[in-house]
This record gives structure tokens, sequence and C-alpha cells, in this order.
């Protein structure tokens, strides 16, 4: 017992030694991954740069809304002047600018390194026409034939919607003056508001296209200084069907855009003036999501903070409704920026609906297996234990009919040698096939083996005893004879071993 007692505290220590092995690596593995992690984690950019068109426009004033709550937070964002919604794009897509506010429905998509950051507020595409026009104009489109219309400046999204526009409502527009045609012009916002503020209402355009959130302020200017009217567009609908059975291109002097990313909007009464109302009822009109995007290069936490500030701020309730979250759950017209997937990542939970439908499924069908693998081992298990019941009632009945011999020569007048040496060979061979039968498995536990051993040995020693008996007979023979007791004990076992 000693001996195979000392080894144990050296497997014990070895069990502990490799436990800390285990638990030191997993520490290392931890450390690393967040080394790495860190390391990975690009630091949040305070300076940083947007650009939102020109100077003047509701969306600068949306921009220098949003560099107020940004400052707020930390932020030093510079606005910086841009032409048209594809030199938006064009700076950002070079690294010159950071982020930028663009119209959804421009071909944003043609910019390989501008990532979707978050759509913000729907703007509106104003058709402001003369009082006297826009009478006409509530007829039919067909009106602006013959008159000069402003498209908006070149390479943007104004322009490119009202190009698609007069295109659908079959009224051609061109840049120099044609009979059936209107004449198209496009003027820079800047030259546009330079016109307003003159005061000199002659020298406008008799019509004006101009994509805005609402309310606008250039469109609140030629309501209420230059008496234009608003002019109802209430065919957004089919606008935008349109774009199933063709696909918009780019056409001078407008910018590209695409049909199916427009929406159907409305106005509403009193925007622009109370008195008498502009307009006098909601007016129908075609939009489009304002988008906010940034180069991809733009680190993460400076996107995932970006977006608290919008979703969080003041800035969030400029609209009515106000922007919440789950505008990040429309389908992005760009891939989405990593700092946006991160941010969203935020909101969701460890465990979704899906996750738990799919773990229930999972776990139905394991259960299944599992339930089918029990009553298969249950079956082969007492289909194993019959067996061996059987096998262990089978040797229970050879060793109680050993046991019974055994009685019989114990009672008989005369115990003979032959039979005590055939009933002792018979023991040792039904004990040698038990030990067999266990050693193969047959048997199962060493309990049923000693089940077995202990009656298999209990009548050995019986017939051992008997044997001890005869033989002490033989010696009293041989004193007898006088013989010696190992000659007559041969000669027993001799006649014992000759065939019958």
């Amino acid at each position: 017992m000693d001996g195979l007692s000392q080894p144990t505290p050296t497997v014990r220590s070895g069990s502990r030694r490799r436990a800390w092995l285990a638990a030191g690596l997993a520490f290392v593995a931890f450390a690393l991954a967040l080394v790495i992690m860190v390391r990975n984690r690009q630091p949040v950019a305070r300076r940083i740069s947007l650009t939102a068109g020109y100077d003047g426009t509701t969306r600068a004033l949306i921009a220098r809304a949003l560099a107020a709550d940004l400052h707020a937070h930390g932020f030093a964002l510079e606005i910086v002047n841009s032409e048209s919604t594809g030199d938006e794009l064009e700076r950002v897509e070079s690294g010159a600018v950071d982020f930028a506010l663009v119209s959804g429905a421009f071909r944003i998509s043609a910019f390989e390194h501008v990532r979707e950051v978050a759509p913000l507020f729907p703007e509106a595409l104003h058709l402001l026409a003369r009082q006297e026009l826009a009478d006409q104009l509530l007829v039919s489109l067909r009106a602006l034939r013959g008159r000069t219309v402003d498209l908006g400046p070149s390479d943007s999204a104004t322009a490119g919607l009202a190009s698609e526009i007069l295109e659908f409502a079959e009224v051609p527009c061109a840049r120099e003056r044609a009979v059936g045609t209107c004449f198209a012009s496009n003027l820079d916002v800047d030259e546009l508001q330079r016109l307003v503020s003159t005061g000199d209402s002659a020298a406008l355009p008799d019509a004006i296209f101009h994509l805005a959130t609402v309310p606008s302020t250039l469109a609140t200017e030629l309501v209420q200084t230059h008496g234009y009217a608003l002019v109802a567009l209430p065919f957004a609908q089919a606008f935008r069907l349109g774009a199933m059975i063709r696909d918009s291109a780019p056409r001078d002097p407008g910018g590209e855009v695409e049909r199916r990313y427009t929406q159907e909007l409305a106005i509403p009464p009193f925007t622009y003036q109370i008195e008498p109302p502009v307009p006098q009822q909601p007016s129908p009109t075609v939009g489009a999501r304002l988008l906010l995007v940034a180069n991809e290069s733009v680190s993460a936490a400076t996107v995932e903070e970006v977006l608290e500030v919008i979703f969080e701020s003041r800035f969030a309730r400029i609209p009515e409704p106000p922007l919440h979250r789950t505008l990040l759950e429309l389908p992005p017209r760009v891939p989405l920026h990593r700092g946006t997937i991160a941010f969203i990542g935020r909101s969701l939970p460890w465990i979704s609906a899906n996750d738990v439908d799919r773990l229930s499924n999972t776990l139905s069908v394991l259960g299944a297996l599992v339930g089918g693998g029990l009553f298969l081992w249950q079956g082969w298990r007492q289909r194993r234990s019959a067996r061996l019941d059987e096998l262990f009632g089978k040797y229970q009945l050879q060793i109680a009919a050993l046991e019974g011999r055994v009685v019989e020569l114990e009672l008989s007048a005369d115990i003979a040698l032959d039979p005590l040496i055939t009933l002792q060979r018979d023991l040792l061979q039904l004990k040698g096939e038990a030990l067999a039968r266990y050693a193969a498995g047959d048997l199962g536990s060493q309990a049923t083996l000693t089940d077995l051993l202990v009656p298999l040995n209990a009548a050995r020693d019986h017939v051992g005893s008997l044997l001890l008996h005869v033989r002490q007979n033989l010696e009293q023979q041989a004193e007898t004879q006088g013989r010696s007791a190992e000659e007559v004990w041969d000669e027993a076992v001799e006649r014992s071993e000759e065939p019958v």
C-alpha cells in the first residue's frame, strides 16, 4: 500500500502545474488581444471638416446647428463651402473633407471611398414660379415651354431631379431657346441669391427648381419678396416607380440622380406665408433624404461620437418628427462606415430573436437526437444486462450442480478418489472459463466475478478437504500393508486417470 500511495503527490503537483500553465497562457492571450484591440482602435479626431454645399442655404444652416452641438461635445468643426453635390462628394472622396451633407438621390455609389454615416432629414424639391405662370402649371407642367427655368447648379442633385422631372412630364428643356422647349439655366446658388437680394424680380427666371429642407430660406424670400408661388408636384410615386422600367441616365445640364431613391413628401400649409397662405393646403412634391457621408479613412471612433451627438443632442429635434436611431435601420445607399456599424452594434442585444429561434431549433434537434440516443443506449444496456444475467445464471447453475456432486460424494459410504479428482478438475475448468469471460468483458463488473468465484472457491476448498480425508485413509492403508504412503497414493491416482 505504501508503494502505491507514493506517486499521488507527484500526480497532483503535475496537475496543478498544468492548470497554472493553462491559466497563464489564457492570460497572455487575453492581454495580447487587448493590446491589439487598443492599437487598432484609432483615436477620436477632435478637429473635423464638413461640407454642406453653398453657404446661406438651409442645408448650411443645418451644418451650423450640427457644428454648435459638436462644439459642445469637444469637437471643432470646420464648414467648407462647395459648388455642387458632385463637388462635395469629390472633396470627401479625395479626403480633403471628412464629412458631407448630400442628397440621397444623387449617384453616390460612383465614389469608391465614400461611406454612408447616417440618413437625416428629408429634403423637398421646390418648384417656384411667377404667380401668373403658377396658375397655368396647376393644369400642366407643359406651360413651362417657352419659359426660362432654372434647374439648379450643374452637377447637383437639384439639377438632376429637375431634369428628370421635366422629362417625366414630357417638357423638353435646352440651353438654347427653341420652339416647344423651355430655356434651361444653371444658376449657382450664390448667383441666384444675389439676384434675389437685389430685389429685381424681372432678372429672375420664370420658374426655379430648388431642393432643400423645409422650410427653405431661398423659397421664403422668393415667395415673400418676389411674389413667387409654390407649384405642387403630385406624381412622386409614379416618378419613382418609373425607375423600375427605365434607368436614370446623367443628362446635361443636370447631375446624376436615381429615381428609386426619391420619396413622396408634402410641404405643410402656411410654411412660406400666412396671408395669403403659401401653400394653401399640403403641397405634394418629390423629395429625397439628406445623408451624412464620410471618407472611409475617418476613424470609427470619430464617427461613433458624431452619431452620438446627432441622435442625442438638440440637433435631433430640429425636424418633426425628431431624428431617431431607427433611421439607421433603413437600407443604406452605399456601404456603411465602420463607425456606423459599431454604433449600431451598441444597441443590439447580445441574443436576438433570430438567435433565440435558431437556438430553440438547435436544442429541439439536439433534444431529439439525445433522447433517441438515450433510448438506444438504455435498450442496449438492458439487453447487455439481460445477457449478463443469463450468463451469470448459467454459471450459478453449473456451480450448484458441482456443489451437489460434492455433497453426494461427502454423504456416500465410501469416498472414492476418482470422482473427487474429476470434480476438482471440473471446478478448475469452470473457474478458468469464468476468468476468461471476465477478461473479455462478458461478465461486466468485478462484483459479478466475485459473486461467481466465492462459491467456486468454497466448492474447491470442500473438495480439497475431502481429498485430504481420502489421503489420510490411503496412508492408513499403506501403513497396514507396510508400504509407503506415496506409493499407495500414486497407484490410486493412476487408477483414476485410466480410461473407463
